[in-house]
Parts: C-alpha cells; structure tokens; sequence
C-alpha cells in the first residue's frame, strides 16, 4: 500500500515519483540533546554510532542550485495542490499511473518511448515541446488508469500548463496539437493523427489516432492549456473503437479541471522569487538529494495532503482515508520522502502505509533497530531492490537505493537530520 517501494525513473523525470516511506523526527520536550535522541516509541539511539556515509546530518535550509526552475517548480506544486485527482473525474480511474507530476521544461516530463527517443507525457511531441510553448512558466500533470492490469484499462493523464498571458497559451494551445504525437522512428507516420471536434468544448484542440484508441485534447482557458490524453488499451487489443467514449472523458476532464482551476491565482511572472520554496519547513528537514541523484522524485518541494494523493501508487480513496487517520497534513520530497502526521500517529501510518507482498524484511541498519527495511522480491523491473522507513514523534521518512549499504545510510542520515532539529 501507500509508497512501498521505488521505482527506478529515467534520468528528467519522478521515478513515477512514486513511492516512498516514511521517517520520523520527535519534536517532544523528550527528545534527547547532542549525540542521544530518544524517540517516544522506541530506543535511545546514538547518533554518533550511526553510519551516514557523506549524507547531510543535521537540518540546513534548503538553497536549490537553479533558484529560477525552483521557483517554477514550487508555482507547479500550488498547481498541483488544487489539481483534481483522477478519481474525481471518473470514480473508476483509481489505479494511479506512473509519470512525471510538476515540471517547468518537456525534460521534466518525458518519458522513454520504444523503440528510441522520448514523449512528451503520454506519447505527445517531445522535440518541439520548447518551441511551441513560448511563455510558458510551470505545469503538473497527474494520471490514472481504471484496473491495475494496463491492458485492461482505459487511462486518463490529465495537465494544466500555466503560461504568462492568455495569447501565449491560445498559441501555445494550437502548437502542441499541430505538433502531434510521439514517431516511431522506424515507422514514419504511423501514429499520424486526425482532427476531431468537441461539441461541448468546441475551442480545444483535439487529435485521435483511432487504431491506438488514443486521444489528446489542448484546451486554452485564460493564461492556462488543461491537456488530456484519453486512451483505451482493451479497446485497441480488442481493435475496437470507441471516439465517443474518449471525448467524453476528456470533455469531463477539461470541466472538471477548469473548475478547479477558478480556485488557483497564477503567480505574476515577475514574483514567481517570491516565493516560499519551503514553505511547510518541511524541505530543511528531509534528506537532500546527492548531485545527479536519482532514486526519488527528481523535484524538490512540497504538497498538501491533496496533492500528495496524487503521487501515491495505491488506491487515492484508500490513501486519503489513512491521511485522515492519521492526521497527514503535507508531504516533502527530496532524496526520499518525508511524510508529516499528527502527534502521535506517525508509527501508525508507517505500519499501514508500507509493506507488500513482494517485500521481504532485511535487518535494520546498525544502531537504528527503530527502521524498518525490505528488499523487493516481485515481477517489476522498475522497482528499487532496496527500502526503508522510520517513524518518530510527528514524521514518517521513507527511502529506496539500488545498494543495501547506500539505502541504510540514507535512512540513518535522515534520522539524524530529525534527531538533531533543535
């Protein structure tokens, strides 16, 4: 359930961001001084026999190495705060699918396609994503599919992109559609696509492939493109073909969306350095990300409880009720995953929140018999061998590695860096 395990990603994009784990920090007056911290669950632990390999130890206010993309980064994670999830646009979507989620440029949101290359999101142009979208400031994206078996499912990706005026996104708008779909290099043309119109949103742009039973609308509304890509993979299997059925699911995204979108007041391009890249305090805290490091979501920032629900890859309903009973305010994402509850829940959410059947219990790194650690044993090729999560006072801490040795150490380091908030 919840963030079990990573996901290994390519190297632009969130792993799917995908999973996590959880790490806890006391923030109780028993919390112990200098080189002792005394979690009110567990053991004493002593953070000077801790191995934290060259790992940051001790909370430090968060400075990202490219201020203006961090800026925009944190405008995509408001973004994504207000975002519906796919599940509230059609009740079935309630698998979450892997993918990018905030991004500011078409490397943050592409995602390999075979035989070679990249798309954009879900099988869009990545090659002149830069050239059709001038103004363009930030975007999230989220998607889901309606059974856990992906070629028994149909899919939705659902993004907003926000741009610096209005023209710039009618452009931007026609551009992408122009702009197409994802080539097979060795099959030019092939997934050339046909105009079609919605009646009911008749100024989006919207192209289908019919014998992939894929579709893409752009819909300009004001200084925004809400994109949905609509596909069904039974009905391609089945080579039949349903164009009303996916229009209607993307004209029910687009006004699902828009809805949503009267609540978010885009940032003037001029005070997106404004503002506040940590804004929960929650980034000092989470363990920092090693240059080129890309065993987590490759953003750094937070979400709110709604947003983090969209980078959950279990059931949302599920995840938003175990939220709810624990208290789960916010979500931070660095190196790992940091996860903050009530006081008092955080032990609680970690035992509900992770674990599964292809998990299979290693030892607890030395020194720190509070953490819990697995190594996956399942069918995914993308998932992380390596993981493990801690809980104390109000934060639950999760981390992956490809390597037993580098996965202790993370979560050893994150650990001290909640032991030693003062």
């Amino acid at each position: 359930m919840g963030y079990s395990s990573g996901r290994l990603r390519s190297a632009g994009i969130w792993l799917r961001a995908g999973a996590a784990a959880a790490l806890a920090f006391s923030l109780f007056a028993s919390a112990g001084c200098g080189s002792e911290s005394h979690a009110a669950e567990g053991p004493a632990i002593d953070l000077n026999k801790l191995d934290t390999g060259s790992y940051q130890t001790k909370p430090q206010d968060f400075v990202p190495k490219d201020p203006a993309r961090a800026a925009r980064t944190t405008e995509a994670l408001r973004l994504g705060d207000i975002m519906p999830l796919p599940m509230e646009i059609d009740p079935a979507l309630t698998h979450n699918d892997d993918g990018p989620h905030p991004f500011t440029g078409a490397e943050e949101a592409a995602i390999p396609a075979l035989p070679g290359g990249n798309s954009f999101l879900n099988g869009l142009n990545y090659t002149d994503f830069t050239a059709n979208t001038a103004g363009f400031v930030a975007g999230f994206a989220t998607a889901a599919g309606s059974d856990a078996d992906y070629g028994a499912a149909y899919h939705l990706t659902d993004a907003v992109m926000i741009f610096d005026s209005d023209h710039a996104a009618v452009s931007a708008a026609k551009a992408l559609a122009t702009s197409g779909f994802y080539q097979n290099p060795a099959q030019p043309n092939a997934r050339d696509a046909t105009a079609v119109q919605s009646t009911i949103h008749p100024n989006a742009e919207v192209r289908w492939i019919p014998n992939e039973q894929f579709l893409a609308s752009w819909y300009p509304v004001g200084t925004f493109v809400v994109l949905t890509i609509v596909s069904n993979s039974e009905n391609r299997r089945l080579e039949q073909s349903d164009l009303p059925g996916l229009l209607a699911l993307s004209d029910k995204a687009i006004d699902v969306t828009t809805e949503k979108l009267t609540s978010f007041r885009p940032t003037r391009v001029d005070e997106l350095g404004s503002l506040p890249i940590d804004r929960d305090g929650m980034l000092r805290l989470t363990l920092p990300r090693p240059p080129g490091d890309t065993t987590a979501d490759t953003f750094d920032g937070t979400l709110d409880r709604h947003g983090a629900l969209q980078t959950t890859n279990s059931d949302p309903a599920t995840m938003a009720a175990l939220y709810d009973k624990n208290g789960v305010d916010a979500v931070s994402y660095g190196a790992g995953l940091l996860v903050r509850t009530r006081d008092g829940a955080a032990q609680s959410y970690l035992d509900a929140a992770y674990g599964s059947r292809f998990e299979r219990r290693i030892d607890s790194p030395p020194g720190l018999p509070n953490a819990r650690c697995t190594k996956y044993h399942g069918p995914s090729a993308h998932a992380f061998p390596f993981a493990c999560q801690v809980a104390h006072g109000r934060y639950v801490a999760s981390v992956w590695s490809q390597q037993q040795q580098d996965v202790y150490q993370r979560i050893a380091a994150q650990y001290a860096i909640l032991a030693n908030d003062k």
